[in-house]
């Protein structure tokens, strides 16, 4: 490769890796008064917990990573060594708390049965696991042959490590399958109300941004030249944690409102989805004619909600 390619190759990777920057550092000062509001002044959970260390990781890791592409000096294979064993597991235990958040939303969405508990509990393992193992067995192939040839630590990868990617890609895909086949469910029953459909609109949003920052790195791992890996590893830890900061704090926002109130809220459910706007009218209604037979318990994050004593609504 010319050093003209690798050249261009950087300043791709550079622009890409500030555009994801400077993307989460904007919407961050954007919802910085909903977080205190919604996560400092709440009660703690495990929730909480996550999207405060992806909040305030994830941006000290592409600080970093910016000072790898812009300030590192040649040569320095020890420090590209350590940090790229490093940032390859965070990015993965960053994603995987990310996908527990969602799978906590899906899992609330069937009423905590069971059978979904069970499911969710072993796609989750069989993705943490063999994501890992795959990480850390391309990383002892890679990393002790890392010479960063300008700014960027770029090595010579193994030709399989693209299916990294490959268990988030299906783990996303199953909890989408999972959302939509509950939502048609739902819809059939005509129980939407105002937080199931936050939960679906959030949740087709985040699949949507997520499956494709997956995809897009799916693909450049694939295909693409070495020197380009951090295009799309930088920016999709960026949007991915984007994405799931508006998944945890349009709920929390939901919650404070209700909580906010000294009246309980009543839901009127549309009669058909199609006459549904995506924000459904709501009414101020007595505890007494909100009584109902439906299985209820408390959302963020659902049936596990009263263990890690979190912010609670009724998703019925």
């Amino acid at each position: 490769m010319s050093p003209e390619t690798v050249a261009h190759h950087e300043v791709m990777v550079q622009v890409m890796t500030l555009v994801g920057f400077v993307a989460l550092v904007y919407d961050h000062l954007l919802t910085f008064a909903d977080e205190i509001d919604y996560i400092w002044r709440a009660r703690a959970g495990l929730v909480s917990l996550l999207f405060l260390l992806n909040r305030y990781l994830v941006p000290l890791v592409l600080a970093v990573d910016i000072y790898e592409l812009f300030a590192l000096p040649d040569g320095a294979a020890a420090f590209c060594k350590a940090w790229t064993a490093a940032q390859s597991l965070f990015t993965v235990a960053s994603f995987l708390s990310i996908h527990t958040i969602v799978a906590l939303r899906v899992h609330a969405l069937y009423n905590g049965t069971r059978w979904i508990k069970f499911f969710l509990w072993i796609v989750g393992v069989l993705y943490a696991t063999s994501s890992i193992t795959i990480i850390v067995v391309a990383g002892v192939q890679l990393i002790p042959h890392i010479e960063p040839p300008h700014h960027g630590c770029v090595g010579a990868i193994p030709t399989y490590l693209w299916t990294a990617w490959l268990p988030s890609v299906i783990f996303e895909s199953i909890l989408f399958g999972l959302t939509v086949n509950v939502m048609i469910i739902q819809d059939r029953r005509r129980s939407f109300n105002t937080l199931t459909l936050i939960l679906y609109r959030d949740g087709m949003l985040y699949f949507v941004a997520v499956a494709s920052c997956s995809l897009f790195s799916l693909l450049v791992w694939a295909f693409a030249d070495p020197t380009l890996l951090g295009l799309a590893r930088y920016f999709a830890l960026a949007l991915v944690n984007l994405a799931s900061s508006r998944l945890v704090l349009n709920l929390k926002s939901y919650a404070g409102h209700k909580d906010d109130s000294s009246r309980q809220w009543g839901f009127s459910a549309p009669a058909s989805p199609v006459d549904a706007p995506p924000q459904p009218g709501m009414e101020f209604v007595s505890t007494a004619s909100n009584s109902s037979s439906r299985s209820e318990f408390d959302l963020e994050m659902y049936s596990v909600e009263r263990e890690y004593q979190q912010i609670g609504t009724r998703l019925h």
